[in-house]
């Protein structure tokens, strides 16, 4: 239900947004109408196929102005005033009961339909809210999906960005003493021992290994400003040196460069974490 007061995303009301949405509604109606003929559509018209293709574009093409007046209001109270998700639903919900009444007084002042006012207004309301609602879900998913990938972009970048600018890495002891600084393309991973912790660095053609009294909890905090991600309960390894991620069996495991680690397991408490690092990385 908190669904319901939350803000509606500004591609809601983004005007090249609406006009897409309005053309692809006026598409899938036109394709619809003509292949279907839902509800008897072509006896509406007493014509023929290529008669019924031309009333209905015409047909259509009314109701689509009905939604684009509908549509410019919207986009100027939008604009103005914050919407929330249940007035947008009662707006389409009110412009879908405008279009089926406009839609009936077409049928019944141009087109001399027998059928009587009411009940011809309930069958275009059926024949309104489905052919409105198709197009207006696949258009909303489709402009939420494309605003999720662009903020996701702009997440990656800016992590990306924040990653190369730190070149250097601070390590503290529990005591939040600065014990050592280390090139972050240095560190390969890192060990728990008891109530200390071990980097291991490449140093030339060796690892060296650095001993730190810290707990791997408080230095993953540390750390989450870098490529350095916790693994598993007693693990951290820095993706800027890791060679493989690989699946074995049921267990995950990573292979580090230029270390005798053989490799090093994934718990699944942090394989999600590590998943969203790969695909980041992959990018």
């Amino acid at each position: 239900m908190h669904f319901l007061f939350r803000k509606i995303p500004n591609y809601l009301f983004d005007k090249q947004n609406v006009l897409r949405q309005i053309a692809f509604t006026a598409l899938f109606a036109l394709v619809f109408i003509n292949l279907y003929a839902p509800f008897n559509a072509d006896s509406w018209f007493r014509a023929g196929k290529a008669e019924l293709f031309l009333y209905s574009s015409l047909y259509i093409l009314a109701g689509m102005l009905v939604i684009v007046i509908s549509r410019l209001i919207f986009i100027q109270l939008a604009e103005r005033f914050s919407i929330r998700f249940l007035g947008y639903i009662l707006w389409n919900l009110i412009e879908i009961f405008l279009l089926a009444l406009a839609y009936t007084a077409m049928d019944v002042f141009f087109l001399e339909n027998d059928t009587t006012p009411f009940t011809l207004f309930v069958q275009l309301l059926f024949v309104t809210i489905f052919v409105l609602a198709i197009p207006y879900s696949i258009s909303w998913l489709y402009y939420s999906w494309l605003d999720q990938k662009r903020k996701l972009g702009e997440l990656s970048s800016a992590t990306s960005l924040e990653y190369r600018d730190r070149r250097m890495i601070n390590f503290y002891d529990e005591t939040g003493k600065l014990r050592f600084t280390l090139n972050s393309a240095d560190v390969l991973y890192i060990e728990s021992t008891d109530n200390y912790v071990t980097v291991h660095v490449q140093e030339e053609q060796r690892v060296k290994k650095i001993m730190l009294r810290n707990t791997m909890k408080r230095l993953e905090k540390e750390l989450e400003k870098t490529l350095i991600c916790r693994c598993h309960r007693s693990f951290m390894v820095n993706f800027e040196n890791v060679r493989m991620v690989r699946l074995s069996g049921t267990n995950l495991f990573i292979y580090m460069k230029n270390t005798n680690q053989d490799r090093i397991p994934v718990s699944r408490t942090y394989t999600e974490k590590v998943h969203e690092m790969v695909n980041m990385l992959s990018d």
